[in-house]
């Protein structure tokens, strides 16, 4: 992990600059203790470069991947949507 003016230093950016690419979400800025922001020394060199940077939690993740994980986490919203969706339906019906 680089602190702030690592990365400044690295990317020969100002401190406006790199706080831009975090907005613009190039870059990924973590808190340590609330008040210190940290970045992966990974990510900076892929910005430095050019590259796009794949965090390892996305590396061989398939659509089925992404869609069980979708399921996993909003299914309560999809069938409470489904179901409110069925009550408007049969109540304008009668």
């Amino acid at each position: 992990m680089l602190t702030e003016e690592e990365v400044q230093h690295y990317l020969d950016r100002s401190p406006s600059e790199i706080q831009q690419l975090i907005k613009r979400g190039k870059l990924t800025a973590y808190r340590l203790g609330g008040t210190y922001l940290r970045f992966k020394k990974e990510e900076v060199a892929a910005l430095k470069t050019g590259r796009k940077f794949i965090p390892p939690d996305e590396l061989g993740r398939t659509n089925v991947d992404k869609l069980r994980d979708f399921w996993k986490f909003y299914s309560f919203y999809v069938i409470t949507s489904v179901l409110i969706l069925l009550l408007i339906i049969v109540f304008f019906q009668l």
